[in-house]
């Protein structure tokens, strides 16, 4: 029984050490599908005569020329593995928001994260000041002297800072304000605690500090000084077609005989134009009633981008996070992290 039980166990060992390396094996081939796209995108052209069954490849290396973010699937064997390639400049780069040309940003950033008005002063404060290269306070920051009377004490950065969690070790950029949940715990009653939402998804330390208004979610393009929740809805409806799609789609039925085969043909048509924004002045003349001032806070490329690979077989998961730059000639990797 005992030899049973060895033998037993070491087979399910074995056999997890093989779908283990099978899954390893279907990350490293999403790493070069990722890649193989970076580098597709300089050369794609939409003009190609090739289809989706001659380049499969093509959409998605267009998506990402546009300064789309691109989302790829493959089924290799019994396993699965998936590539998400998105644009870093979907985020606010945290380390370029200093100074009082930026408090608008970070008051546009509280406010729709429900943080009350009288906290704003001293997080920005705050932030400046741990990355500013002084020692002085500003009026409701801290500096060494705040943060030397902590347990376990600490300095203050005086940098910028090379991961966004860093954020939580500022005074008043708590738990609460970086992942959300109740700003004052310290409060009893519970018709006076504050909820709210978490800033940490907003940021990212890499990019050039604008907001690229091709890829960016809705939380985000709301924080841009200007853009309401409307604003911020017209973009993403605009740059994605959606518009044009529901035209397509009423004159393909218009008279009342339109068959599937119509509505299918329009769909396919209009997956292949292109209703990504080309520049700054692109962007802000289709969208009406922006203020010029939004223009210094947004872009339309992206040169920086966030693979998300996850391979799967047999119930095991292996998943892979970096930052990549592409030089035209090479993928030059920022951070990489990997699920043990």
């Amino acid at each position: 029984m005992s030899f049973a039980l060895d033998a037993m166990i070491e087979g399910r060992i074995s056999n997890y050490v093989r779908q283990r390396r099978r899954v390893d094996y279907l990350t490293q081939s999403g790493v070069a599908i990722a890649e193989m796209l970076l580098e597709k995108r300089n050369n794609v052209s939409a003009a190609s005569a090739a289809d989706e069954q001659e380049d499969r490849w093509k959409k998605p290396a267009l998506r990402l020329k546009r300064g789309q973010s691109a989302v790829v699937e493959e089924s290799i064997e019994d396993g699965v593995v998936q590539v998400e390639i998105i644009p870093e400049e979907a985020r606010w780069n945290v380390n370029l928001l200093v100074g009082s040309a930026y408090d608008e940003v970070w008051e546009r950033i509280f406010e729709n994260a429900g943080i009350p008005q009288e906290y704003f002063s001293e997080l920005i404060d705050c932030w400046n000041d741990w990355i500013d290269e002084d020692s002085l306070p500003a009026n409701d920051g801290a500096e060494d002297d705040y943060y030397e009377t902590l347990d376990p004490p600490y300095l203050a950065r005086n940098r910028q800072i090379d991961t966004v969690d860093e954020l939580q070790l500022i005074k008043g950029f708590g738990e609460a304000v970086l992942h959300g949940g109740i700003l004052n715990p310290e409060e009893n009653n519970e018709e006076l605690q504050i909820q709210v939402r978490g800033i940490k998804e907003l940021f990212t330390t890499y990019g050039n500090g604008k907001i690229n208004v091709n890829s960016a979610p809705m939380e985000v393009l709301m924080t841009i000084p200007g853009v309401d929740e409307i604003t911020a809805g017209a973009i993403i409806e605009e740059r994605e077609g959606a518009y044009a799609n529901v035209s397509t789609l009423a004159r393909s039925g218009a008279g009342g005989s339109a068959s599937a085969l119509n509505v299918e043909g329009a769909l396919n048509e209009e997956e292949e134009e292109d209703y990504s924004f080309k520049s700054t002045g692109d962007f802000m003349s289709r969208i009406p009633g922006l203020d010029t001032g939004v223009s210094r806070f947004v872009d339309t490329q992206a040169k920086t981008f966030r693979l998300v690979i996850k391979g799967e077989s047999a119930g095991i998961t292996h998943k892979i996070e970096a930052i990549a730059e592409f030089d035209g000639k090479s993928v030059r990797y920022l951070k990489w992290r990997e699920d043990p």
